[in-house]
């Protein structure tokens, strides 16, 4: 990863700061929203450029608010962040960091209580109109609605999820180095996964990676599972000792200066048996043919047939994960555009240049020995000219043999 230096600039911040703010006030306008009052992780930062206080049961411990009727921004931040805040987030009115009111966790808090999100509309010129609000508690939403008198509260996720698809080139930028990131960490994942090595060891060793360069937090749970944990997977890293013969399926993503990125590689302890490398090379050609369509201009219905065809003609049909073969990733670690697999009914999208995806297939076989679980995941980059592959850790050629 790089270094800050006097002779190059990498990534230049406040354009990737204006950039962001431009798109989400373009798309104000296309969904009619006269505010936005955002909670969420992703759009706080995305907004407002706040660094979220991570934490599980911290989902409502900030908050961004922009308007039509103002140039400016506000961010609400965690109480005892909030002079740390103001003086390193400069390009924020230091009066425009301000402090989180608490009671918006509150089932039950007056609407009183809530008042500095419904001073803070009024401060950007907010009168009146509809707000897209993400995620809170539905009493902190009525009592906005008593606060605030003309209002619509509507759903924000659309909007959002829209304006965030496309990254500009500071953003590719970090997804760059976020991605070095991960393939450092793989790599080192791959040499440590041997016999008698725990799960839970392997992934000491990807965090070690992670932080080591500067990774702000793993993107969530990450998966190390082995053997008969493969099929079905097991969504976590837990005490099973590695064995010969066994898979090792490793799904793992870091946050990096506000943006993610993750791979995943399967790998084998040992040799593989006949099952697993016939899974392991249906898996590598559908994620090959996958990667290869992500072309701007095409559709994911496009996209689904590349995947498709390799699928169709595998011993494994019926055994493909049914939630996705590609998704969105950028200040979320799992965002629109997201891509069913072949013969889901989801609605059809247009892939656009600045699109970024992980790609990955899974097939998960119960009652292989050594296990049947295989996925593949790489960053992709809808590049003018085509897929631009951003992870980049070795496939294991003793399951393409």
């Amino acid at each position: 990863m790089y270094f800050v230096t006097d002779w190059a600039q990498r990534v230049n911040f406040e354009r990737m700061r204006a950039y962001r703010v431009q798109r989400t006030r373009d798309a104000m306008a296309t969904y009619g929203l006269d505010a936005i009052l955002a909670f969420e992780y992703a759009n706080t930062r995305y907004i407002a450029g706040l660094r979220p206080l991570w934490a599980p049961n911290f989902l409502l411990r900030q908050a961004a608010i922009i308007t039509r009727a103002s140039d400016e921004v506000i961010c609400f931040v965690h109480l005892d962040d909030t002079p740390h805040r103001r003086s390193t987030m400069y390009w924020m009115k230091p009066e425009n960091v301000r402090e989180f009111p608490t009671a918006v966790v509150n089932q039950e808090a007056p609407a009183a209580a809530l008042e500095p999100l419904a001073t803070a509309l009024r401060d950007l010129g907010f009168s009146g109109g509809r707000i897209g609000v993400d995620i809170a508690t539905v009493s902190a939403l009525r009592n906005l609605e008593r606060l605030l008198g003309d209002v619509e509260l509507v759903d924000l996720g659309p909007c959002m999820q829209q304006v965030r698809m496309v990254k500009n080139e500071d953003e590719l930028e970090l997804m760059r180095e976020a991605s070095s990131i991960v393939d450092i960490a793989m790599e080192t994942a791959v040499r440590s996964a041997t016999t008698g090595v725990r799960e839970c060891e392997v992934l000491a060793e990807v965090m070690r990676v992670f932080y080591r360069f500067g990774a702000e937090i793993p993107q969530c749970n990450l998966i190390v599972c082995t053997g008969p944990n493969t099929a079905p997977m097991q969504r976590f890293a837990g005490d099973r000792l590695i064995a010969e013969g066994d898979l090792v399926f490793m799904d793992i993503g870091a946050c990096f200066n506000g943006v993610f990125s993750e791979a995943t590689r399967t790998i084998v302890n040992g040799r593989p048996n006949a099952t697993q490398r016939a899974i392991y090379r249906t898996v590598h050609e559908i994620h090959e043919r996958t990667i290869a369509a992500l072309h701007p201009g095409a559709s994911s219905v496009d996209v689904q047939a590349a995947a498709d065809e390799p699928y169709r003609r595998s011993d494994y049909v019926g055994y493909m994960q049914k939630m996705i073969i590609a998704h969105g990733i950028g200040v979320g670690y799992a965002e629109s555009p997201f891509i069913a697999p072949p013969g889901s009914n989801a609605a059809p999208l247009t892939l656009e240049p600045g699109m970024t995806l992980a790609v990955v297939p899974t097939i998960i076989v119960p009652d292989v020995p050594g296990g049947g679980g295989v996925r593949l995941e790489d960053i992709v980059v809808v590049g003018k000219d085509g897929p631009q592959q951003l992870t980049r850790a070795p496939y294991d050629a003793r399951l393409l043999e």
